[in-house]
C-alpha cells in the first residue's frame, strides 16, 4: 500500500483529493529525508568544512508536522 492509499484509508470520505495528495506528498518527503539521514548520518560537513546538522532533518520535521496537521484536521 502506498502513501496515497494509506491516507485515503484514514481521512473522511469528503476530504478533497488535493488534500489527500498533499498529505501523501509530505509523507513521501519525510520518508525520503529519513532515508538520506540514515544513509549519510545526522551530521554532515558544510561547504566550509564545519560539522552541521544534516539539512534533511529540518525537511523531515517540517514534512511530518504538516502531514500530521492535515491528517488531524481531516481525520474522522
Amino acid at each position: 500500500m502506498n502513501n496515497v492509499q494509506r491516507v485515503y484509508a484514514q481521512v473522511r470520505a469528503k476530504t478533497p483529493e488535493a488534500i489527500i495528495e498533499l498529505i501523501a506528498n509530505q509523507l513521501d518527503r519525510a520518508a525520503e529525508a529519513a532515508k538520506r539521514i540514515k544513509e549519510e548520518g545526522t551530521v554532515v560537513r558544510d561547504p566550509k568544512g564545519s560539522v552541521v546538522a544534516h539539512p534533511a532533518i529540518s525537511i523531515e520535521i517540517a514534512a511530518t508536522k504538516l502531514a500530521a496537521e492535515l491528517l488531524a484536521k481531516h481525520k474522522l
